[in-house]
């Protein structure tokens, strides 16, 4: 990597901070329990206050008024990944640091810049799309931008709980994680659930850290790692060079695409 203080990395245990320091890492994401769904989660008074907050459920009524009730607390950390816009609404006035990171939507200079000239301090660009389009829209944001670099492609977010249903139809031992295969195309897929609804990534993780130093640096704020299963010495070694993944979308053209409009 160009450097480490750039890098931003998600937390699975409390005891990869250390491992991470001691690295050199410094910046922390971590997901919120009750508020996020797809990583592992963690109580607020468990999150050191100098770290990032994701909060990437889509709320019903109940779920944004839980969002409320922690607003005092929330507004102690140094900023806020969401994908519902409720939560953008809450905090908009509270000087936290917005972060858009609405799956699939950033890709295209319009909708990226109207979020940042409307309240965000930055947004997280699509991993569904390729290296040209990315690097246009990292040279055409108003603010720096993070780029998503290694980590599992969420393929679709589901409210309901897909993992119980199926095991309860089936008449299957319960669980909260399944490996689905797809006989066609023979692609795996995982899909975490909690009580919140499901979650499906492709199983495969997607490796930009070689395209991402190809980009102005000085345009980017943070480059993300979401790590799901890696211990942190090895997504080091990840991020010095050691290959594992595969290139993504970044050299084929995806139906996600939203062109640019007048």
């Amino acid at each position: 990597m160009k450097t480490n203080s750039k890098v931003l990395i998600n937390i699975n245990n409390l005891d990869e901070i250390n491992k991470y320091k001691e690295i050199g890492y410094t910046n922390f994401l971590f997901a919120v329990k009750d508020l996020s769904i797809g990583y592992n989660s963690f109580e607020f008074n468990n999150i050191p206050t100098d770290s990032y907050l994701l909060i990437n459920r889509v709320f019903d009524t109940q779920g944004i008024n839980l969002v409320k009730d922690n607003l005092e607390t929330i507004k102690k950390y140094k900023g806020v990944i969401f994908e519902d816009l409720g939560v953008f609404h809450l905090l908009k006035d509270t000087g936290i640091e917005l972060i858009w990171f609405q799956n699939h939507y950033a890709t295209n200079t319009e909708s990226l810049n109207y979020y940042l000239t409307h309240g965000c301090t930055s947004a997280i660009l699509s991993n569904e799309i390729t290296k040209e389009e990315i690097t246009d829209l990292v040279n055409n944001a108003k603010q720096p931008v993070i780029i998503n670099i290694f980590g599992k492609n969420q393929i679709m977010y589901s409210r309901r709980t897909l993992v119980s249903n199926f095991n309860k139809h089936f008449n299957l031992d319960n669980r909260k994680e399944s490996i689905l295969n797809e006989p066609v195309s023979h692609n795996e897929f995982l899909i975490k659930e909690n009580e919140y609804g499901a979650v499906v990534f492709n199983n495969i993780y997607f490796n930009y850290i070689d395209f991402s130093k190809t980009l102005d640096d000085s345009k980017i704020k943070f480059y993300l790692v979401l790590n799901l299963d890696y211990e942190p010495a090895s997504i080091n070694e990840i991020l010095e060079g050691k290959q594992v993944g595969n290139e993504g979308f970044l050299n084929r053209k995806t139906v996600y695409r939203l062109e640019d409009y007048k």
